[in-house]
């Protein structure tokens, strides 16, 4: 009888392959990736620590504090943002430092100081001032209507700033114009009544003049002037005769 040889079955590469993959790295390849991890988790942890000392040397220093107590200052003069506005705008702006990184804490820094510098000029303490004033004189209704247009300042560039600052100045010269003009009508209606009443009281005083020069006796008498109605005849006086009229 003929026994038919047992095939060997070698498995090809690409199973060989596939096997691998399924059973993922070795345990020593398994460890030297845990070791490859190991120093690059601590080198981003001395990172975040190092940026946080960085940090906390800006918010200690001379810089930061003065630029802090500027903004303080100003956010406490200021008579634009209603209190509870100005405390909402700090709780913000303690928010928005608590995520910084040092980096961004130290850009910050300088664009408050730029706003800062620019809100202490002459002209953006005009504005500051005349905004108030123009928020005082308004009802409660249109004061917090004109409060939500008014930007943040913290949220602006000092390019922003400086071009608020042009459209409050801009705004108040319009204003400005308008109350002149409304000025200058009332002026012209008041000197009209000023006159007509000058022409008034002229004319009772000639009329008065008149009447006082004007004869006592009628003027009827004597041919001295028609009466008013010069179509209806006079009655003659009556002459009594025994009691009768004749």
């Amino acid at each position: 009888m003929n026994v038919t040889p047992t095939r060997r079955i070698v498995p090809s590469w690409w199973a060989v392959v596939l096997i691998a993959v399924l059973a993922g790295p070795s345990q020593a390849a398994r460890g030297d990736v845990v070791a490859a991890r190991a120093p690059a988790a601590a080198i981003e942890a001395d990172e975040d620590d190092g940026d946080l000392a960085r940090k906390a040397d800006i918010m200690h220093g001379a810089r930061w504090q003065r630029a802090i107590a500027e903004l303080g200052g100003w956010l406490a003069t200021q008579t634009i943002y209603p209190p509870a506005e100005v405390r909402r705008v700090k709780r913000q702006f303690n928010d928005r430092v608590a995520a910084m990184s040092s980096y961004e804490l130290e850009y910050l820094l300088d664009s408050i100081s730029q706003k800062l510098e620019i809100l202490d000029t002459p002209q953006g303490r005009d504005a500051k001032a005349w905004v108030g004033e123009y928020l005082a004189a308004m009802s409660n209704a249109r004061r917090a209507q004109a409060l939500r247009q008014i930007p943040n300042v913290l949220d602006l560039s000092a390019a922003q700033l400086w071009q608020e600052i042009a459209r409050v100045e801009r705004m108040q010269a319009t204003l400005q114009q308008r109350q002149q003009n409304a000025d200058a009508r009332q002026a012209v209606i008041a000197g009209r009544a000023s006159a007509n009443r000058t022409a008034t009281a002229a004319a009772a005083q000639a009329a008065a003049n008149r009447i006082r020069s004007a004869p006592a006796h009628s003027p009827y008498r004597s041919g001295g002037g028609s009466p008013p109605f010069s179509d209806v005849q006079r009655r003659q006086p009556l002459i009594p005769f025994g009691g009768l009229f004749f």
